[in-house]
């Protein structure tokens, strides 16, 4: 299902931005639902996921080794896991300056296709790549060196 969405800046430090989707009719973005998920805060991956995702927006910027290609061939559909962990949290990689992250989960299946909740996380964060491409093409998006987005941040689904 296409929505219409806006991009909220996250979380920003000195390496990185980090931005969320707030879908319309949504009160809560996809980010905090993920982080306010029961099932992934008491997974005993996420501390070592938090600790790593705030080491990448002081220190480091968001390394790739971080995130796992999960979209199709030529997209920037990512998965942010911890090795030896089973938690995906999707988002669109676009640099090591800025990430849009989306909602996700515990991957408890071989496929995400499996899991209903994480292949609509993960077909969410098509859709919002999907929409960010055709106005890159435009020339009404970009990102500046530090991360931050200029252009459009809202989204209407019927433009895309």
């Amino acid at each position: 299902m296409n929505r219409s969405f806006k991009l909220v800046e996250f979380f920003s430090d000195r390496k990185a931005t980090f931005y969320t989707v707030l879908f319309d009719g949504e009160e809560l973005t996809e980010g905090d639902k993920f982080l306010n998920n029961e099932q992934i805060t008491q997974n005993r991956a996420f501390a070592d996921l938090k600790h790593y995702f705030f080491n990448m927006l002081e220190k480091y910027g968001a390394q790739q080794q971080f995130f796992k290609h999960e979209g199709r061939q030529h997209d920037m559909v990512r998965a942010y896991y911890v090795r030896r962990g089973n938690l995906r949290w999707y988002c669109v990689y676009w640099s090591r300056e800025m990430v849009i992250f989306g909602n996700g989960g515990v991957k408890r299946v071989a496929k995400t296709q499996d899991d209903e909740h994480l292949k609509e996380s993960e077909y969410a964060m098509r859709w919002v790549n999907q929409c960010i491409e055709k106005a890159l093409e435009e020339g009404r998006f970009s990102v500046d060196y530090d991360g931050k987005i200029t252009g459009i941040t809202t989204f209407n689904a019927e433009e895309f």
